[in-house]
């Protein structure tokens, strides 16, 4: 009888572990907030840096009696990293497919070169700001190949595309200068780790794409 009742407490027991198990496996959804470093958009930005303009004849009577350099300067840059916001729903255990939206900015401040009569610099005042700001929308598929209570690994591949819009305003004048791109992007994490509880945990991504070459963030599972 004893023994019948032990067998009957370590089968619920293991009935019950089975149970939690499955809760965290039960979840449909996955949203989630990351920042990073190194994105597509960033590393291009950086490469093409912001467009030189020439300065207006009218601006260049108007400020300095037509004794000005030919373009703006630009120096001090800033940047915003990449920030991204994402979902998946998941459609088995493995496989869950949403995507992000991410964002990320490039500041410089514009100037303008004063220069003698002979085409001698004099000095240089700070006219205004250029910034270039990058907006992407990637569909995705996160594949959790590695999945335990609090912690797992997964891949991740996505493609969708961005935009890319530069204004550059002078203080005096308005705008003197605005642009859009739109390029295809991608993201491959192809290495991504996440731990903590079975509904919420931070994570850490390696590869390459709109998220950045590393990036680190936080999701919630329900």
């Amino acid at each position: 009888m004893k023994s019948k009742v032990l067998g009957m407490l370590a089968a619920i027991l293991f009935c019950g572990t089975l149970n939690v198990q499955a809760q965290y496996y039960d979840h449909k959804h996955e949203v989630g907030i990351s920042i990073g470093g190194g994105a597509n958009t960033q590393i291009i930005g950086g490469l093409a840096d912001i467009m030189e303009v020439a300065v207006d004849e009218m601006v260049s009577r108007a400020i300095t009696a037509g004794q000005v350099g030919g373009h703006y300067s630009y120096s001090d840059k800033s940047e915003f990293p990449a920030l991204s916001v994402e979902y998946y729903y998941r459609l088995s255990k493995v496989v869950g497919i949403g995507g992000f939206l991410a964002y990320n900015d490039l500041k410089r401040d514009m100037y303008i070169d004063y220069q003698d009569a002979q085409g001698k610099k004099t000095r240089s005042d700070k006219v205004g700001v250029a910034k270039r700001s990058n907006f992407s929308i990637i569909p995705a598929v996160k594949i959790d190949y590695l999945r335990k209570k609090n912690f797992g690994m997964y891949t991740k591949f996505g493609f969708g595309l961005s935009m890319m819009y530069e204004k550059q305003k002078d203080d005096e004048v308005g705008e003197v200068y605005s642009h859009t791109d739109y390029n295809v992007n991608f993201q491959a994490s192809l290495l991504g780790i996440e731990a903590g509880s079975p509904k919420l945990r931070g994570f850490l991504e390696l590869g390459v794409g709109e998220q950045g070459l590393a990036l680190i963030g936080a999701r919630y599972k329900f």
